[in-house]
């Protein structure tokens, strides 16, 4: 991962979608991972220290809950990576590019994807750590080529 490490108490966010979706793999090994929409998190201290779902960890990444009131944030550049990390991912996981239903807004969809892949029964932390690792190696020599 270019530039950030991983800390959960960090209140430096990724500005790419590699280093994002790397950052979400190291957070999502290190607290593990619930498969419930509607289960509360579960263990003590900050959202950065409960356990996720892949979809919490690409938002606990992006600085939901670690950012710091006196450090400003370009959110606009911070939603639009989240947007790609979330795109990245989706069409790793399905294999290609995901056709977006007619009406549909695309980054929602590519969120749908994501936690419909996550809820499946069984799903581990390991396996969703490992989905995000090959999502940041995608969209990082996506990088260098340009």
């Amino acid at each position: 991962m270019t530039g950030i490490r991983y800390s959960p108490d960090s209140v430096l966010v990724p500005t790419t979608p590699g280093a994002l979706l790397e950052w979400a793999a190291t957070h999502i090994t290190h607290v593990g991972i619930y498969q419930s929409r509607h289960s509360l998190f579960s263990g003590p201290g900050r959202l950065a220290h409960r356990r996720c779902s892949v979809g919490g960890a690409l938002d606990v990444a992006a600085g939901r809950d670690r950012m710091a009131p006196d450090r400003p944030y370009d959110l606009e550049a911070i939603g639009a990576t989240l947007d790609d990390a979330y795109r990245i991912l989706a069409e790793h996981l399905e294999g290609g590019p995901v056709p977006i239903p007619p009406g549909c807004d695309p980054t929602a969809h590519h969120k749908t994807v994501v936690h419909l892949w996550t809820l499946a029964p069984g799903r581990t932390a390991q396996q969703a750590a490992a989905a995000l690792r090959a999502a940041a190696e995608t969209a990082e020599a996506a990088d260098r080529l340009f």
